[in-house]
């Protein structure tokens, strides 16, 4: 039986690619959703990704007598440079793809197109460059100004952000979080964290580091407290993060004024910071733990990342803070 694979190797990558997009085009994983699940293409939309492919072989890879393995980032740059807006956004997305599978492959070691794309944004990344990170003097302030724990509330709230910055978590998954999830102190000081799918995450597995654990742990023990049958606080359910003595989950827009308000305390400016909400927290997770050199699938999961597109931006912006490029 004809497969369509036998063509998509490194060899002919290397020597006839048209050919070998022709036979990547029609894999299963071309083409995916927002879940990162296999998206089947028509017929018409195969012969347009076909001729987009010819025609950057014909005008970038073919003049420059390079492979796709050693094609100079300056010649991608200019091929790009000569197009409009919306051909680049294209041809962007489409790069982007075809060099990840290239690294799948072990053709290529970085992403060339992605780094291209985050220094001059499109259509579909135009926020990355904006992403907002505390650098690491900005999280020391952050962390200072910590609501005081004068009641049970303000003891939760403490904890809720600790555990964002700490184990990286979407808002919909912390405000879901139970106190069953939470494991127990390891040896280097973090706390294993069990995370249920919600919305565009998925089912994965974290730590909370070690800096934001001991504000977690007193958290949970107070919780536990307030589950105690005849407790005079007592709060019904197991969230972790009750919004009131009801036992109902935060609503995220709470979320969003604990975070911006504790910014607010730090003295950090929406010059610096411009979004306040808690995935500033998330981003600077990612950032943190790749500058401090974890491994890209590692960071990816303890996220939830559904593939690693997500990650690998996250991985730009870690490089630009190991050349002193951020904050």
């Amino acid at each position: 039986m004809y497969s369509h694979s036998l063509f998509d190797t490194r060899e002919t990558w290397l020597l006839d690619p048209v050919e070998a997009f022709a036979a990547y085009v029609l894999q299963s994983d071309f083409a995916q959703n927002k879940r990162g699940e296999p998206l089947a293409l028509r017929a018409s939309s195969v012969v347009v990704y076909r001729a987009r492919w010819g025609k950057f072989v014909a005008d970038c890879l073919s003049p420059s007598g390079k492979t796709l393995a050693d094609l100079p980032s300056v010649e991608l740059q200019a091929f790009l440079d000569r197009m409009s807006p919306a051909s680049r956004h294209r041809y962007v997305r489409l790069l982007e793809r075809v060099f990840d599978h290239l690294g799948g492959l072990g053709l290529v070691r970085q992403n060339p197109a992605r780094a291209l794309a985050i220094a001059a944004p499109t259509l579909s990344n135009q926020g990355h460059a904006g992403t907002a990170v505390l650098s690491a003097e900005l999280q020391v302030a952050f962390l200072a100004a910590l609501p005081e724990a004068v009641n049970w509330k303000r003891q939760r709230d403490r904890a809720l952000i600790s555990v964002i910055l700490g184990a990286g978590l979407r808002v919909a998954e912390a405000i879901k979080l139970t106190v069953d999830q939470l494991g127990l102190l390891q040896e280097d000081g973090s706390v294993p964290l069990e995370v249920f799918s919600t919305g565009a995450g998925r089912r994965h597995r974290t730590r909370v580091q070690a800096f934001a654990a001991a504000e977690v742990l007193s958290w949970r023990d107070q919780r536990l407290v307030l589950l105690r049958p005849m407790t005079e606080a007592m709060v019904p359910g197991r969230l972790l993060f009750p919004a009131d003595g009801s036992g109902r989950a935060l609503h995220p827009a709470t979320v969003y004024r604990r975070v911006a308000s504790v910014l607010k305390a730090a003295g950090i400016p929406e010059s610096v910071i411009v979004r306040r909400g808690a995935r500033t927290l998330r981003n600077t997770y990612a950032v943190r733990e790749l500058t401090a050199g974890a491994p890209v699938s590692l960071v990816g999961e303890s996220m939830g990342h559904v593939n690693d597109r997500a990650t690998q931006h996250y991985l730009a912006i870690a490089r630009g803070a190991m050349n002193g490029r951020l904050g």
